[in-house]
């Protein structure tokens, strides 16, 4: 019965050089090779806390392609000791070669980054026609609803629906809010952060027919920065049976809905 002997690689010129390994598609006898196992051993390497995931993960996926059965059955390993410090179980003819491809990944590979953590705020806002006071929980947004007033007229602002939900970079997240049948769906994508402004992928349902249904939009919102989404003409909510308009909500039929966002950065996670 023959054996292939397979050589393992990182990235596209990375190799490490296996004892006994001379090339794609050389075979040996099994009965001789079993007479010329290597000898397996340990060996400890340094490397940067912050890439020590990706040299493990990028030396893993080379060894993983080794045949066991070249080495009596015993897998070739890697495996983490704690930040910059990984454990080899290879070859002891391989380990100076493995040596130099972590030395080299160590130089090449980007450091990891900590996920941001970030706080998504929602503000589902009706604008009523005329002068008023307005909502005391929209002091926060006073400014960015002053605009609408100088350019709309008199209009005062009363707050529906609030939601916050947490999430960190590269995550999604998402928050159903219920009044009986009536629904609305907040749903975010935080993407890549960069310095003080964050990509995010934003998302709002409602079902109740207020006035404004559906959003789906893609910022990059500044940290701490109030930002006014979606504006719709208000509209009367439906009533239990048949869609039809209560007519003593009507009465109060806003001007407008509004949904407005912030977005914080957080405390990293302990």
């Amino acid at each position: 019965m023959k054996l292939q002997i397979r050589c393992a690689a990182i990235g596209a010129t990375a190799v490490i050089a296996l004892a006994g390994c001379q090339g794609r598609g050389h075979e040996v006898d099994e009965a001789t090779n079993a007479k010329t196992v290597p000898n397996l051993t340990l060996q400890a390497y340094s490397v940067p806390a912050d890439r020590s995931q990706s040299i493990e993960n990028s030396i893993d996926s080379a060894l993983g392609g080794i045949d066991v059965k070249l080495f009596g059955g015993a897998r070739a390993s890697i495996t983490s000791a704690g930040p910059g410090k990984l454990l080899v179980y290879a070859p002891r003819d391989a380990q100076a070669s493995i040596g130099n491809v972590i030395e080299t990944l160590a130089k090449t590979i980007a450091p990891q980054t900590s996920p941001v953590q970030v706080g998504v705020h929602f503000w589902v806002i009706d604008g009523q026609p005329g002068a008023g006071a307005d909502d005391p929980a929209l002091k926060n947004l006073a400014g960015s609803l002053a605009s609408l007033q100088q350019s709309m007229g008199p209009l005062h602002f009363h707050l529906d629906q609030t939601a916050t939900l947490v999430g960190v970079s590269n995550q999604t997240g998402s928050m159903t809010t219920a009044d009986g049948s009536y629904r609305r769906v907040f749903d975010f994508r935080v993407g890549t952060v960069n310095g003080d402004t964050a990509r995010l992928q934003l998302g709002y349902q409602d079902t109740g027919n207020r006035g404004l249904g559906m959003l789906h939009t893609e910022i990059d919102a500044t940290f701490g920065q109030y930002l006014v989404l979606a504006m719709a003409p208000g509209a009367c909510p439906t009533g239990s049976s048949g869609g039809i308009p209560a007519p003593t909500t009507c009465r109060d039929k806003p001007a407008l809905r509004l949904l407005a966002v912030r977005v914080d950065r957080l405390p990293a996670k302990a």
